[in-house]
């Protein structure tokens, strides 16, 4: 909820010199007009090294020292910290037009994952292909993939023993998942499609992590690897389209191909299918693997929390796999989960360029600024979360009208929210539930490791080992 005493914030769109139709924006009782308070930073690369050392330190620190409006230069990018619900629901829904994706992250992304529904820039294209694939997402479609989550969980399940490093195994296992429902085929890290595209997003982060990031036409040892396993990538993932155009299937993918825009008639076409097709493994993998790393990792270190989850586990379902309305009764379950990504997003941070100058809590932002939004930071403010460091998922079943819709936002939010957030959130479901009826208790091996990894996903520090019974 919003604190009483905390910070009121009037949002208005005015010049950059702080005066139009709606005059000046007050905060409480200051009139505030100009740039965002800030680090002044060092001379030409700003707080860039702060950032690359550790940038949830860095933007706990800013909000805590200069509010919900930050400046600060990254190198040669201006750029401006958001940690407010109502300066995130103004960039992300209510102003949304004015702030692009055009930005260099966006961009690094762009270099896998082409343009899906993540990395589309163009609006008109985003709303064709958003119109076109929504039916295929809705939650009451997805049911049928139950049943193969169950069943991959359960062989997993079946080969542990008594030490288990998490990660690993989520991360195979989602890799396993994304491989059957996406595209009825079996997907690892062997295989040509799964270790194609493992290799681009190690290469992805090792240029996420790289002071200097030489351009992907410059001819060096790292950049001619990422090129062949991308066009490996490529080259599997129109094989499979052409698979599924032969001989259709009930996986995601078929029901793409089949699937057109209500509007206007149209598909997709190969190219955008294959995009589609590798956002959906990226986002699909990678950061639902990553919460469900936090949300076990939580769980074993809170054996009482545990103890109800599994309590509800075992009363969830009878048969092997859940149905959609067995899991909507997984009321704590699913409170846990979301608990975890309150405390741990893997999406850490959004990024937009602000198109056109703009007034953001008072305070001026210039046109071809980069816009940054920190779901991390949002999520640990005492004056919107009660004892915002602890671990209590009981805030997720007490429904509290006053909080903010942007509060909580590890799917971004907005018109251009997750697409996949119903089949991540079901799996999460399937997978904790499954792991809670087969293991009475978890623990930490080393709870004294503590700490993220906040590369293009907010990861953990080491690979989880828990001791299971």
């Amino acid at each position: 909820m919003i604190a009483s005493n905390g910070m009121p914030s009037k949002i208005g769109s005015l010049r950059c010199d702080g005066t139009g139709s709606k005059g000046n924006v007050s905060v409480g009782q200051q009139t505030m007009t100009g740039a965002p308070p800030g680090p002044k930073g060092r001379f030409v690369t700003g707080s860039i090294a702060e950032f690359k050392a550790d940038p949830l330190a860095l933007f706990l620190d800013l909000q805590k020292t200069y509010g919900d409006v930050v400046s600060l230069q990254l190198a040669t990018t201006k750029s401006v910290l958001l940690s407010h619900p109502d300066h995130v629901q103004y960039v992300l829904r209510t102003n949304r037009r004015n702030y692009s994706k055009r930005t260099r992250g966006i961009q690094y992304l762009r270099e896998i994952l082409g343009d899906g529904l993540l990395t589309i820039i163009d609006e008109d294209r985003w709303v064709h292909n958003r119109r076109t694939m929504q039916p295929v997402f809705r939650h009451d479609s997805l049911d049928n993939f139950a049943a193969i989550i169950a069943e991959l969980t359960a062989g997993m399940l079946d080969e542990w023993g008594e030490q288990v490093p998490v990660a690993p195994n989520m991360t195979r296992l989602t890799l396993k998942i994304a491989g059957r429902c996406f595209f009825a085929t079996e997907l690892g890290e062997t295989d040509d499609i799964g270790r194609a595209f493992v290799e681009v997003m190690e290469i992805n982060q090792n240029r996420f992590r790289a002071a200097f990031c030489a351009p992907l036409w410059m001819p060096t040892a790292q950049n001619r690897r990422f090129r062949r396993a991308l066009n490996v990538l490529h080259t599997q993932m129109v094989a499979l389209i052409e698979e599924r155009r032969a001989a259709p299937g009930d996986d995601l993918l078929s029901r793409l191909i089949e699937a057109c825009d209500e509007e206007t008639g149209e598909g997709l076409l190969t190219d955008e299918l294959r995009d589609e097709a590798i956002t959906m493994l990226g986002a699909g993998h990678e950061t639902t693997a990553n919460a469900l790393i936090f949300t076990l990792d939580l769980l074993a270190r809170n054996p009482d929390q545990y103890a109800l989850l599994r309590k509800e586990a075992l009363a969830g379902w009878s048969g092997d796999a859940p149905t959609l309305a067995e899991l909507k009764g997984l009321t704590y379950t699913n409170a846990c989960i979301n608990e975890s990504m309150r405390l741990n997003p893997p999406a850490w941070v959004f990024g937009r360029l602000a198109e056109a100058c703009d007034n953001i809590g008072g305070f001026d932002i210039e046109a071809g600024t980069l816009v940054m939004m920190s779901p991390f930071v949002t999520h640990r403010r005492a004056d919107i979360w009660d004892d915002p460091l602890e671990f209590r998922p009981e805030r997720f079943i007490e429904k509290d009208p006053d909080r903010h819709p942007f509060a909580f936002y590890p799917f971004s939010g907005g018109p251009r929210s997750c697409i996949g957030k119903y089949f991540g959130m079901m799996e999460m479901l399937i997978i904790v539930s499954m792991i809670a009826r087969h293991c009475p208790k978890l623990t930490r091996i080393n709870p004294e490791v503590v700490g993220w990894d906040p590369l293009v996903t907010l990861r953990p520090k080491d690979d989880v080992p828990i001791r299971v019974v």
